[in-house]
């Protein structure tokens, strides 16, 4: 009796070690761009690429304009639509919904917390304003979630926006102007292979097949 349970033990640590190796252990990873890479004055692009533990960033600019570039200087990342139009994410009267960031991520991640400068409040609310978009939903970046930051505010959102691959950082309001300081992600753990829960169900049968000629000697 003893020498059968030793065996099926055996038989279902080896499959469930396989259907564990198939998944991926969650990865965080950080984007910083306040005074982290950005120069004195703005540089202008039709899109920047970021890489940090293994996750590799996109950023794209969103805009009507016929030619968008996104900026990026010390205090941040923004839009420049052309023109005499301020380079950061703004929002107005006769703008609104406003200019818009797309985040394309290598791998479906959560979003943790995003950063924003420039960023501006008082006691009645915040003047600036703005919402991500992913999976056609959108969120808006609501007072409570901003630890109000003095010269960066961070928005916690963890849990708050589904997991995904793309998202949209826009401008809203009537008076709004900020920019993009930061965001930190976490990967979303990998489904297991088709292969390894194939692999699992073999690894069930075998501890059948032990146990019944065990039974029948």
């Amino acid at each position: 009796m003893f020498k059968n349970s030793k065996s099926i033990a055996l038989a279902l640590t080896v499959a469930g070690s396989l259907a564990v190796s198939g998944a991926q252990a969650a990865t965080s990873a950080s984007f910083d761009f306040y005074k982290n890479g950005g120069g004195t004055f703005d540089s202008k692009s039709t899109e920047l690429s970021f890489m940090d533990n293994g996750i590799k960033l996109t950023i794209s600019p969103v805009s009507a304009s016929d030619n968008p570039k996104v900026t990026y200087r010390w205090d941040g990342i923004g839009l420049y639509a052309g023109g005499l139009d301020a380079p950061e994410l703004n929002s107005s009267l006769l703008h609104s919904p406003g200019d818009a960031l797309l985040f394309t991520f290598s791998q479906a991640v959560s979003l943790d917390s995003i950063a924003l400068s420039l960023w501006e409040g008082n006691s009645l609310g915040a003047l600036d304003k703005a919402t991500i978009t992913t999976g056609g939903q959108t969120y808006a970046l609501s007072a409570s979630l901003n630890d109000g930051g003095l010269l960066v505010d961070h928005f916690g959102v963890t849990g708050l926006i589904p997991a995904g691959t793309s998202f949209v950082l826009q401008a809203q309001g009537s008076l709004s102007s900020f920019r993009l300081a930061g965001l930190d992600v976490t990967a979303v753990a990998a489904v297991p292979e088709a292969s390894t829960v194939a692999m699992f169900g073999l690894g069930l049968l075998g501890v059948a097949a032990v146990t019944r000629r065990r039974l029948k000697g």
